[in-house]
């Protein structure tokens, strides 16, 4: 299985984790589940990770996925607050009448 580095950075500071993955199509995923267990892990009197992001580069180090923690706080309110409206026809479709 092909090996995976996980960079987090944030406020100056770098962390790095590797990981097998099957496929780099996991490498993403992986990255958002990070963030979101960083998200949980974070105590409240801790600073703000929204400006934190996870980096994942392959084996041969090209950059394959970007997660921004921002992205993944804004989907967590959405969530939390049910303020998601799932669209109720199919987009771009329109409809005579």
């Amino acid at each position: 299985m092909p090996n995976f580095r996980f960079e987090i950075v944030g406020f100056g500071k770098t962390t790095t984790l590797e990981e097998e993955l099957p496929s780099v199509d996991l490498a993403s995923p992986r990255a958002v589940e990070m963030a979101h267990a960083a998200l949980l892990a974070a105590d409240s009197t801790e600073a703000d990770h929204s400006g934190s992001i996870i980096k994942v580069y392959d084996e041969a180090g090209y950059l394959v996925a970007t997660v921004r923690i921002s992205d993944v706080v804004r989907d967590n309110s959405e969530v939390r607050s049910g303020s998601s409206n799932p669209p109720t026809e199919e987009p771009g479709v329109m409809r005579s009448g």
